[in-house]
């Protein structure tokens, strides 16, 4: 999904600007939903993982070594 986010920004982004033209009278609910768009991607791959990570640090250390070492077997 997020990577059909980028794409769909970069896509519409290229095309509205390489014509070299800016047009007044742009699609306004087409903006804002590109503006949507970037929320979602900065949501998705910026502010959550680092609430996950904030969070994920306050476990007890014992916690988090049984995590590590159930991870650790899954991977062999």
């Amino acid at each position: 999904m997020i990577q059909q986010a980028l794409d769909t920004v970069r896509v519409i982004g290229n095309n509205a600007v390489h014509p070299g033209i800016i047009e007044i009278e742009d699609n306004y609910d087409l903006a804002k939903n590109l503006l949507d768009l970037i929320n979602v991607i900065a949501n998705q791959l910026i502010t959550l993982p680092k609430q996950i990570d904030e969070l994920y640090s306050t476990l007890p250390d014992n916690s988090l070594k049984g995590i590590e070492n159930r991870d650790n077997k899954n991977q062999k």
